[in-house]
């Protein structure tokens, strides 16, 4: 949902963003989000589905199917809510654009940006990037087995704003960098498209009634390939 939604009991806590193409949402994406709203006490993290990702391919499946998977997959999770913000939006989709319409909507609630070291290590690229630090903190999160190489104005905002008290994410509106090293749980949505592509089986790897959708459109199949269930 793009309106403002309200959150459990009032709550002033950060809200985490967790942005993506979502293409589909698996179980990584979803389990990563619960290990988050509980380990760094949020009141929300909200999943949103990319319109036009400007740093990457554009997703296979519908702005619309994607938003519909989410939905499926969290309807019964009152901590995790869809946020259809970009998918509303016209143009390409940049971050600090949804961070200023949320900054809108949830004024004294401190945000949570939520990405890979990887992809701060090239934050540097974006669309008017130091802005971020004016509407939301940023949470690293640890992949084991990817290394990344700093651009040199991301590391020097990693030296500067970088902490290791959870509590500074819950008394600043913004502006800090926290490091997060969630259980490791190998999913990876690439992944689910190979194995969907070459007729091979990814359940397991998210929600059922996901891939039963995935496979009664036929979204992401090869022409010659034939569902191995």
């Amino acid at each position: 949902m793009s309106a403002k939604q309200v959150l459990m009991n009032d709550s002033k806590a950060p809200i985490g963003i967790l942005g993506g193409t979502f293409d589909p949402v698996h179980h990584g994406h979803l389990r990563l989000a619960m290990e988050l709203a509980t380990d760094l006490k949020l009141a929300q993290v909200r999943l949103i589905p990319n319109g036009r990702p400007p740093h990457r391919e554009q997703p296979g499946a519908t702005p619309g199917q994607r938003a519909k998977w989410i939905r499926v997959a969290i309807a019964d999770e009152p901590r995790l809510a869809l946020d259809d913000r970009e998918l509303m939006r016209k143009g390409a989709s940049y971050t600090v654009d949804t961070l200023a319409s949320l900054r809108a909507d949830f004024p004294d609630n401190p945000l949570c940006l939520i990405m890979g070291r990887d992809v701060f290590a090239k934050l540097p690229s974006w669309h008017e990037w130091r802005q971020l630090f004016d509407y939301a903190h940023i949470v690293l999160i640890e992949r084991p087995g990817l290394s990344a190489t700093y651009a040199p104005e991301a590391a020097a905002e990693l030296e500067q704003r970088s902490s290791e008290n959870v509590d500074d994410l819950h008394h600043n509106l913004a502006g800090v960098i926290y490091n997060y090293a969630p259980p490791p749980l190998a999913i990876s949505a690439s992944r689910i498209r190979q194995l969907i592509a070459s007729g091979a089986s990814p359940r397991y790897l998210l929600p059922a009634a996901i891939l039963d959708d995935i496979m009664d459109s036929e979204i992401y199949r090869s022409p010659t390939s034939e569902a191995k269930e």
